[in-house]
């Protein structure tokens, strides 16, 4: 599979969204933390 098209356009965008998503990972997780029951739910059924 050649994903050079994909990686050459969105390689930046994909690295940048990377470190905000840390960040927002750990402020989700403190959120998170208080909606458990309802993030159990939603993860499986997103994927």
């Amino acid at each position: 599979m050649t994903d050079n098209r994909w990686q050459r356009t969105e390689d930046g965008d994909q690295k940048a969204e990377g470190r905000s998503q840390r960040v927002d990972g750990r402020r989700q997780k403190a959120e998170v933390r208080g909606q458990k029951t309802e993030v159990r739910g939603q993860r499986t059924r997103r994927r």
